[in-house]
């Protein structure tokens, strides 16, 4: 049996109406449902919807309170006792923003109500004597407010919560700091989280995304990374999904206002592509680790819901902005350095900014507008060790498990852009006195740009030499010396950028009397992800992937291994003689590649949920029934050619020279680890040659067959 502690709305206080300045809709208002109909999969959740809400509003009052207090039938208690409503918003008189989850007692009985998310309470059955309120919430000091409920009449009182700890006496005048106003918003965040998981109904995590201030790049994962039972799952240095309690991101449900979000990466997985969701029009993000009965099945993990701002949680308007600058430790310079992506020189302090404005337009109706761009350049190197624990011939036949040689080591020079942006709309309309609608839409935009750099040298799992007189592979657990003639070099480069486009739009219904509570909603998200292969000019366009390997057969020694990477290495070719590894003239051509993709998810959902809530026991019960529907559908188009590297006259292309497509303003880098001047491959310049030339590079027909069978897979 679960105790529902949240009426959803009430009227909006007149005297924070006064304050902000704005002016007051008077009279009547009421609603009447349109025939809606839908395409998608919800279209009888979203009929009952509203057919329930012409069912409620022939049956409740209409009227919008204009005044603090009004009169209807009383009502009698279980021994003949006359009682009436309490309503009213509580806020924090100090910072103007209205309180949730706050807890309204009637002193001296299990009567507890607490707010909803724009601040509100309702107490029904309140007994018509003179009663003392006692309001509780985090952080904030503890009020009692006296006051007499006459029979059957509904009494309106606004309570202003303080510290004067914090705030001083008269809070009403607080003076601002540079230096602490940031402080003082941090920790009325902290007091929002620590208030909503004291009086959750099951176990959650509430963080306000004020809590950590400024959050490079705006970003939901960077956030989401610090919040306890999230495991971050990385694409490179990029958040790109989460999971709850280490089960996985597909079984990890993410939604924004209750609405499932739809954000795909690179293939079909339920989990969220978080990358591209901005954090600047979020209000507090709600970890959930455990399930209810309303949870859907397939979110086994928990739950991550992101809320947004609302125009009636401040009494009056809000607008706050920011601009920054992001720089990355490596490129701290204002002038333009070299990048791997399209082989140029672009800015790496990249600018951004941010806007958030709260208005409440009046008692019944507000709204939120909220946008944001970020730019963030990020260096991206790391390196890896793979061991090899079988092999073939003189002494390799001995390795195993126990016995492993170094196989291969691979390093990784990748620079990466994002820019991310985002635009969202809300509106908030107080239909009735116990009811409200919200309509919301946001639209994210994100593109990356990564031109990844990846060398790759092996010692071969083959012991025996060739020639037969060569030396043969010997290990030990800190170094390998490969046989002559079966190592492996290979030079590989790629350029892509993705575009993903996301869109969600979300309808909500939300109605508390005291007694009936009637939530219901049909939302729809969907995204649309595109790998290109252009830049960002017409004749900037690449090849997604070109490839090279040693020219000549080589023997590849590794030297005082690491768990990172061997200090040491040598390349010789058969003869004995060294091979200058990182020189693009001991490698040829082999093969090009070209990716195209589009893939889109998109999500139908509509939900419907009532309540009644009793007061047959001494303590807070209700009964709920409801139900969802949620309509999922993928849709792609892949297709991948591949092309074999065949030289400038069409013959040539095991010993045609590779120095015109290696990378001639991207050159001389530091890829770290102890190795720099690697001469990279560069896919545009490879795919320029090959539009002049188009012998340069020609497909097989096996290549032939491959694409044909790839295409709109």
């Amino acid at each position: 049996m679960d105790a529902w502690r949240k009426p959803q709305w009430t009227t909006f206080a007149a005297e924070a109406l006064a304050r902000s300045g704005e002016g007051r809709l008077e009279g009547q208002t009421s609603l009447t449902p349109q025939d809606l109909t839908s395409r998608s999969g919800g279209t009888s959740t979203l009929r009952l919807l509203f057919l329930l809400l012409l069912a409620q509003g022939a049956a409740a009052a209409v009227n919008v309170a204009q005044t603090s207090s009004a009169v209807s039938a009383p009502t009698l208690t279980a021994d003949g006792q006359q009682t009436g409503t309490v309503t009213g918003r509580v806020q924090n008189v100090a910072t103007g923003q209205f309180l949730n989850q706050a807890r309204v007692t009637v002193k001296g009985t299990n009567q507890i109500v607490f707010t909803d998310k724009f601040g509100v309470f309702r107490l029904i059955n309140v007994p018509s004597w003179p009663v003392a309120l006692e309001v509780f919430y985090t952080n904030l000091d503890p009020a009692t407010i006296t006051l007499i409920v006459p029979p059957g009449a509904i009494v309106g009182r606004d309570i202003d919560l303080t510290s004067v700890a914090r705030y001083g006496k008269d809070a009403s005048t607080v003076k601002l700091d540079a230096f602490i106003v940031t402080s003082d918003r941090e920790t009325d965040a902290q007091a929002i989280a620590t208030n909503e998981q004291r009086f959750a109904p099951n176990l959650k995590n509430v963080m306000s995304t004020d809590t950590l201030g400024d959050v490079l790049g705006g970003s939901v994962g960077e956030f989401l990374k610090f919040m306890p039972g999230i495991t971050a799952e990385y694409d490179n240095v990029d958040i790109a999904s989460i999971s709850v309690r280490g089960i996985g991101g597909g079984m990890t449900a993410v939604t924004a206002d209750g609405a499932f979000s739809s954000n795909i990466w690179n293939s079909f997985t339920r989990a969220v592509d978080v990358r591209s969701i901005g954090l600047n029009d979020i209000s507090r993000i709600e970890l959930t680790k455990v399930p209810t009965p309303a949870t859907p099945a397939d979110s086994l993990a928990g739950s991550v819901n992101l809320v947004s701002k609302s125009a009636f949680e401040r009494n009056g308007r809000q607008l706050r902005y920011g601009v920054n600058l992001v720089g990355n430790h490596e490129n701290l310079t204002l002038k333009k350095t070299p990048t791997s992506f399209l082989d140029r020189n672009t800015y790496k302090i990249l600018p951004g900014v941010n806007f958030d404005f709260t208005w409440p337009i009046s008692k019944t109706f507000g709204l939120v507008i909220a946008g944001m761009s970020t730019n963030i350049f990020t260096e991206q190197h790391f390196t890896r060790n793979t061991w090899g624990t079988s092999g073939t011939g003189t002494n390799a036949v001995n390795a195993s498990n126990s016995s492993p040689f170094l196989q291969t080591y691979y390093l990784f020079d990748g620079p990466r852009n994002l820019t991310r942006n985002t635009l969202s709309l809300k509106f908030d309309w107080k239909v009735t006195h116990n009811s409200v609608l919200s309509l919301s839409h946001m639209a994210n935009r994100s593109v990356t740009r990564q031109g990844n750099l990846t060398m790759q040298l092996s010692t071969g799992t083959t012991g025996t030499p060739t020639p037969v007189n060569g030396v043969p592979m010997t290990w030990g657990p800190t170094f390998t010396r490969g046989a002559t003639g079966r190592g492996a070099l290979q030079n590989a480069c790629s350029f892509g950028r993705v575009d993903q486009l996301t869109d969600t739009t979300n309808l909500t219904y939300r109605y508390d009397d005291g007694r009936w509570k009637i939530e219901g909603g049909v939302s729809r998200s969907a995204s649309t992800t595109k790998r290109r292969l252009d830049g960002d000019a017409p004749d900037s366009g690449y090849f997604a992937q070109v490839i090279a390997t040693n020219m000549n057969p080589v023997r590849i020694n590794f030297f005082n291994i690491t768990p990172d990477k061997p200090d040491g290495l040598e390349v010789f070719d058969n003869s004995g003689q060294p091979v200058e590894w990182r020189e693009i003239s001991n490698f040829r051509g082999t093969t090009a590649t070209n990716s195209f993709s589009t893939l889109r998810n998109q999500y139908n959902n509509g939900y419907l949920n009532l309540c009644r809530r009793f007061d047959l026991l001494p303590f807070p019960t209700a009964l709920q029934i409801g139900g969802s529907q949620r309509v999922q559908t993928f849709d792609t188009n892949i297709q991948s050619i591949g092309w074999t590297f065949n030289g400038p006259d069409g013959v040539s292309g095991a010993t045609a020279p590779m120095q015109p497509y290696v990378m001639q303003v991207y050159k001389n880098m530091d890829s770290h680890y102890g190795f720099d001047g690697v001469q990279w491959l560069s896919p545009s310049r490879a795919w320029q040659a090959y539009l002049q030339n188009p012998r340069l590079y020609t497909q097989t027909l096996a290549q032939q067959f491959a694409a044909e069978n790839n295409k709109n897979s």
